[in-house]
């Protein structure tokens, strides 16, 4: 339970806040904003996500996307949003029992969609595993502790009782144990079960927010620069300490209390660490960058921006490209450098593929690079077909990126330091290859 101490203190606060209700649409709104921004940001965070704060709420609030993360990150983000209107929407109603369904539900919205991800055997093995939104796991997902130790969660045979179990004792004490010590309890008892593969975590953060917002009480959020704490409570709590967990909780809510204070008052709920989140963030970043490397527009850098990820970006797409060739009469591609010699001089050079793994890029001062690909005369076709594809590498002062200059697009842009991922490469390959084979049945005519 709850130390009298801090339940006087989270009853104080509950009545004040109670007593300046209801607020003004502007103020609500304030509040509301700055609630859904808070916790999907920090509760993505502490999984990993790497989106800043700026960029979720650019993402959240405009449906606008910045910088140059895995497209999978910014789908995470969006549908924790979502699984967040869910929760807030079944709290809602207020008579209906909390349901197994829905809990998988929230996994299933968080994950989006099936994947395979990198795991632990039983024995400490490494392996992959295919993990499906929503479905509980079949194979144990033990973890490995700082320590080297391996943390067994429950057992995948053992799960389906035990969710039903947590479920029905929920739902028999929803009415008469205390709202936040039963959503702290249900938070722990649901991450010791471990039910799913993954999202377990985000999981059972929207479920104890689900329990608050039952209660007419404020989200919890669990900020990411706080993790090692959260996670101690939680290992407290695996030792047997349950309090530890629950004084924990309580003491975020607080926090949460005191926002919502401030805003019902009409003061200004912005805090003085949103900006240290965004530079603790960019810390983060730039701990993966090596000393060493340039960090501007330098032929040092150029030279791995060229090797690391525009050339491999080339070869991708010359072997898309290749599989039109049975379609065209003639099919090309080439690399084309614009860049300075040691005079200052302007000039152009053309590379193809066999050549490129040869090339020091560091002679070069390079301004920008074209990806061209021209496909000449459809074998199809009754007339001359006529393709012409072109990419763009720029180099800006402290930046890099990719621009398609047949409709204008930035498919890409990157600091330097950070190179194209494979998954980029492939992405940027098939909206190439898609707007590609739009061209061809536009010429000829076929209907998409």
């Amino acid at each position: 339970m709850l130390s009298s101490k801090l339940l006087n203190e989270i009853k104080k606060k509950s009545e004040l806040f109670n007593s300046l209700k209801p607020l003004t649409p502007e103020n609500q709104a304030k509040l509301d904003k700055k609630f859904r921004l808070e916790f999907n940001f920090n509760s993505n965070h502490l999984e990993g996500n790497t989106l800043t704060y700026g960029e979720t709420e650019l993402l959240l609030i405009f449906d606008q996307t910045e910088g140059t993360h895995d497209f999978r990150e910014y789908q995470e983000m969006q549908a924790h949003d979502f699984a967040l209107k869910m929760v807030q929407e079944e709290a809602a109603e207020k008579g209906r029992p909390l349901l197994e369904n829905f809990i998988r539900d929230l996994n299933a919205k968080l994950l989006v969609k099936p994947f395979w991800k990198d795991a632990i055997t039983a024995d400490g093995q490494s392996t992959r595993k295919e993990i499906i939104p929503g479905e509980y796991k079949k194979t144990p997902n033990s973890v490995r502790l700082a320590n080297g130790e391996i943390f067994d969660y429950t057992a995948p045979g053992d799960v389906q009782n035990e969710i039903a179990e947590l479920v029905k004792w929920f739902n028999e004490k929803s009415e008469t144990e205390d709202p936040v010590f039963l959503a702290a309890l249900l938070h722990y008892r649901f991450v010791r079960i471990h039910p799913f593969d993954d999202g377990n975590g985000r999981t059972a953060r929207l479920l104890m927010n689900y329990v608050l917002a039952k209660n007419n009480l404020p989200l919890i959020v669990i900020k990411s620069a706080e993790k090692k704490d959260y996670l101690a409570a939680l290992n407290r709590a695996d030792t047997g300490d349950l309090n530890a967990f629950v004084e924990y909780i309580g003491n975020q809510l607080l926090w949460s209390l005191d926002l919502s204070i401030k805003a019902a008052k009409g003061e200004n709920i912005d805090e003085d660490d949103d900006l240290d989140k965004e530079l603790e963030l960019l810390k983060q970043e730039l701990k993966g960058i090596p000393d060493e490397f340039e960090s501007e527009n330098t032929h040092p850098a150029i030279a791995q921006i060229m090797h690391r990820s525009i050339i491999p970006l080339y070869i991708e797409l010359d072997s898309k490209f290749d599989k039109l060739k049975e379609l065209f009469n003639d099919i090309k591609s080439y690399l084309t450098i614009n860049y300075e010699d040691s005079t200052g001089s302007s000039l152009e050079i053309d590379f193809d593929k066999t050549e490129l793994s040869e090339v020091d890029f560091s002679d070069y001062k390079i301004h920008t690079s074209f990806l061209y690909f021209k496909c000449l005369k459809l074998k199809k076709s009754t007339h001359e077909v006529n393709i012409n594809f072109t990419l763009e590498i720029y180099f800006d002062a402290n930046s890099y990126g990719v621009f398609n200059e047949n409709n204008g697009d930035i498919l890409i842009d990157r600091s330097y330091g950070k190179f194209l991922t494979h998954q980029q490469i492939n992405n940027i390959s098939k909206s190439v290859m898609t707007k590609i084979i739009q061209e061809i049945k536009s010429a000829t005519n076929l209907k998409n």
